[in-house]
């Protein structure tokens, strides 16, 4: 169990394999409270105690932070949230990260959150269209967690994208059928990395992406 803004035991030996410290836990710690506070009050995050918030979302969340080519380079994530897993690879320690959400609830949320962790991640409270507007190739990475299927996803990655950049989200059960589905209308390289939280979980790792009968 969880003990005050500890994470759990188990949770804690798998994040220090991975070279968080003490300092980095107690910021996701604080999250773990700010989180568990706000679900109260607005649709966040579904039901369950704090161990099932940093099993399910915290861990589930960092598994990317083991795929990140560049901490400072720029980091996109679509449909914030919860900050999940946008604010949570901040915490890890990646420095340039954009949190877009359309919900200005939600948007709130994030704000308050960063100050609580000691992040300082930009926080766009717009539909993805209207964030990504004048930012086209910005960034080398993309993230998303539950934000939306890839065919629809698709011609974000593309604005948004750096011509060497790459997406990772998080997908379940349905990812191949995504992948088939888009490549109806679009070419890209990927690569599915099975999930440490999940049995039909994956980080769907895509880059190379470019709409069907474009000039190469």
């Amino acid at each position: 169990m969880a003990t005050g803004n500890l994470p759990p035991p188990d949770i804690g030996e798998v994040l220090a394999a991975w070279g968080v410290d003490e300092a980095r836990c107690a910021a996701l710690g604080r999250y773990v409270a700010i989180l568990d506070r706000w679900r109260r009050r607005i649709n966040l995050i579904g039901p369950g105690d704090t161990d099932v918030i940093w099993r399910r979302h915290v861990l589930d969340s960092a598994q990317a932070w083991l795929h990140i080519e560049d901490p400072a380079a720029p980091l996109l994530d679509l449909g914030s949230g919860a900050g999940l897993p946008g604010l949570i690879l901040a915490i890890l320690g990646a420095s340039d990260v954009t949190l877009v959400d359309s919900d200005q609830r939600k948007a709130t949320f994030l704000r308050e959150a960063a100050r609580e962790t000691g992040v300082r991640p930009r926080i766009v409270a717009a539909r993805f269209d209207a964030a990504l507007a004048g930012g086209r190739g910005a960034y080398r990475t993309v993230t998303g967690r539950a934000v939306a299927p890839l065919p629809r996803l698709a011609p974000i990655l593309a604005q948004a994208l750096a011509p060497a950049g790459y997406a990772l989200l998080h997908k379940g059960a349905q990812v191949e059928k995504e992948l088939t589905e888009t490549r109806i209308s679009w070419t890209m390289r990927h690569t599915l990395i099975p999930s440490i939280t999940g049995s039909d979980g994956v980080l769907a790792k895509i880059w190379g992406l470019q709409q069907n009968g474009e000039p190469r």
